[in-house]
């Protein structure tokens, strides 16, 4: 029994917090005792600015780093000289190498938490996939934190993209998805892919110690969450504020890494009755996320191209701080068999 109760690497963020923040306690305690003492022989004015103080004092240890101006500029001006170096395109994080995306966001920018809505079975995670192969193929390190499939279908479905070959058919064994999958391997092998996967982790706190190892090993530039509805955190909590936990949590890791996280998240069954497309309002047990979020990406097919091969998905940047927000004027188009996402005018594999 106490072998389970150790603490383990999986539990070192939210173990840390929790010593954090009754330090902090103590702090606090121990100055409003010295007050307490010294008020009998203390002038006043002086008590409360020496309560004060130690206050500040206890208040700075969960605080972040503080800049100058000239620190400030000097950062920017470096954002600015990378920008310049982009080309016209101006995509200046990490390429999805998907034209539509990349012109509205710049890339997979560093400290950006982007959520990835869509009803089930329209596409997300297949788009969620095809942008860490795409980074990956460029030589970007990536990880993939998949709460819903097992690492073979991830793997499967990577590989459907990657080859252009049917994805039940792989599946399945067939040998006409196989070939294709072993001539693709030839001229791009997947498992000297930078991208790490994890399938077993459901906590968020254990969510957080992966992806900041991930980072601290091996660099990476992105990380993916599917989907966020899914994941576990400490505590009897609702739906809305469990949603909310994750996503805020979500954005800090972003910051403190310095990487962009794909939150892929489920919207309404309201959406399917009422025929339309989706606001931001839509995301499931939202919470805060609207706040959280630097960028919410969905994704749409009107009910009557349900049924078309490919499907055509509307894509609509509904959140975006630094770039364009609107639902675009061309859809997507989607090719499940091969878990492709194509635009309609752009040939980029």
């Amino acid at each position: 029994q106490i072998a389970l109760d150790a603490f383990t690497a999986a539990n070192a963020a939210s173990y840390a917090r929790i010593v954090s923040d009754w330090s902090r306690r103590r702090a606090v305690v121990a100055a409003c005792q010295q007050a307490i003492t010294g008020a009998a022989s203390t002038e006043p004015g002086e008590l409360i600015a020496d309560l004060a103080g130690r206050i500040e004092a206890a208040g700075e240890q969960a605080i972040g780093e503080s800049l100058d101006m000239h620190t400030v500029m000097t950062r920017l001006m470096g954002e600015i000289e990378q920008a310049s170096q982009t080309g016209d395109d101006g995509v200046v994080g990490v390429r999805t190498r998907i034209p539509m995306i990349d012109g509205a966001l710049g890339g997979l920018c560093p400290t950006r938490l982007i959520v990835l809505a869509a009803r089930p079975s329209i596409g997300k995670t297949a788009l969620s996939l095809q942008i860490a192969v795409n980074a990956a193929r460029d030589g970007v390190p990536g990880g993939i934190c998949s709460l819903e499939m097992g690492e073979t279908e991830l793997a499967a479905r990577m590989n459907a993209y990657h080859a252009g070959a049917n994805f039940t058919r792989l599946m399945r064994g067939r040998s006409d998805a196989l070939d294709r999958m072993v001539s693709a391997w030839r001229n791009d092998q997947p498992g000297a892919w930078p991208l790490h996967l994890d399938v077993d982790t459901y906590g968020l706190a254990g969510i957080e110690a992966r992806i900041t190892s991930w980072k601290r090993r091996h660099g990476i530039r992105f990380a993916i969450v599917d989907h966020i509805g899914l994941v576990e955190v400490e505590g009897d909590k609702s739906p809305y504020d469990r949603v909310s936990l994750v996503s805020r949590r979500l954005k800090k890791l972003a910051k403190r890494l310095n990487i962009a996280i794909i939150a892929v998240a489920q919207l309404n069954r309201a959406l399917e009755k009422e025929r339309r497309k989706p606001t931001l309002a839509d995301l499931r047990d939202s919470g805060n996320i609207e706040q959280d979020i630097d960028v919410g990406m969905f994704l749409h097919v009107d009910p009557d191209d349900m049924d078309a091969q490919p499907v055509p998905v509307q894509l609509g940047f509904l959140k975006n701080r630094t770039g364009r927000r609107g639902w675009q004027r061309e859809a997507l188009m989607f090719d499940g068999a091969s878990q492709t996402f194509r635009e309609q005018s752009t040939e980029y594999r």
